[in-house]
């Protein structure tokens, strides 16, 4: 069976504590992993959780608050240690790419791989911003107070199969069989022209997570996010605290639930909570009410996404 988690390594918003740091993540798909945000001590975190920074393949940046991306520069900086050769890509809005530079510049950082950075500047589409032999990213806009970005990973099926009973009605030859498992069309001897999508088919399913970091309730989203295996979405506050939520431009555990349930999602997971709050549990109790699949992000928790069969 192919891997597909989502490791929680930081569940706070604005500051970092004992038990957590701020906003950080690691997502595996078929052995390769991707970072979304990378909170102040993302470099102990993935220590403690004996992680290898070097299948790191993207590191994807939700905006530049600090608490999402503090974590960057000694994660960067550290790899002259663990002798990474292979290139790394980063992923978030206008003005990454300075952040880097000038960090990297000032501190006489020795890097001897390749650095990719893409920045992210478009409206209200959902665009592919990366894709390799695993995943493909999409990015679509969030609503915060400076330029943020959600992020949706899908699953890369290994290879397609060919049905059966065409191999048998086209007399398909070995050759035809390669060049539509390849995605082509093929032509029969008797000059039929046999799109490919008649031919070929996946077994399971393409699994999907979707990355909702710091933003107001937003009915954007369900559009962006429709039926995804599995969403976090922030939830820096309880129920009353709805007028500071839109005036720091932040969402409830409510409102995280119902762009969950709006957007028939399989399993939703809160996180960001405010450092005001000790114990979480009503955090769980309130999103519950709203979407029973409702889950808290704990420091250390896995999240696997099990492969799904293609009825």
């Amino acid at each position: 069976m192919t891997s597909f988690s989502i490791k929680i390594l930081g569940t706070n918003a604005a500051l970092p504590e004992e038990s957590t740091i701020t906003s950080a993540q690691v997502i595996t798909v078929h052995e390769q992993m991707y970072v979304i945000d990378c909170g102040e001590g993302m470099q102990s975190k993935l220590k403690l959780y004996k992680i290898r920074r070097n299948r790191i393949n993207a590191i994807l940046i939700s905006h530049l608050h600090g608490d999402h991306l503090f974590g960057l520069p000694g994660l960067l900086t550290s790899y002259v240690h663990f002798q990474r050769k292979t290139p790394l890509t980063i992923i978030g809005p206008a003005g990454i790419r300075e952040f880097c530079e000038v960090i990297l510049r000032l501190s006489h950082a020795f890097i001897n791989f390749e650095i990719l950075i893409i920045e992210l500047t478009h409206g209200d589409e959902k665009i592919v911003v990366y894709e390799d032999l695993h995943v493909e990213v999409s990015a679509f806009p969030l609503n915060h107070r400076i330029p943020t970005y959600g992020y949706i990973i899908t699953e890369k099926l290994p290879s397609w199969n060919v049905r059966a009973d065409k191999i048998v009605s086209l007399q398909l030859t070995v050759d035809q069989i390669k060049a539509v498992k390849r995605g082509e069309d093929i032509v029969t001897a008797e000059g039929l022209t046999v799109r490919n999508e008649e031919v070929v088919y996946h077994k399971w399913l393409p699994r999907r997570y979707a990355y909702c970091s710091d933003t107001v309730y937003d009915e954007r989203l369900p559009s962006y996010i429709s039926g995804v295996d599995v969403l976090y979405h922030e939830a820096t506050y309880l129920s009353g605290m709805e007028e500071q939520a839109m005036d720091r431009m932040h969402s409830t555990v409510v409102q995280a639930a119902d762009i969950a349930r709006l957007s028939g999602v399989g399993k939703l997971v809160v996180g960001h909570f405010s450092v005001r709050y000790v114990d979480k549990t009503e955090f769980l109790i309130e999103g519950r009410e709203v979407f029973e699949n409702t889950i808290l992000a704990e420091e250390g928790l896995e999240i696997i996404i099990n492969e799904k069969k293609n009825d």
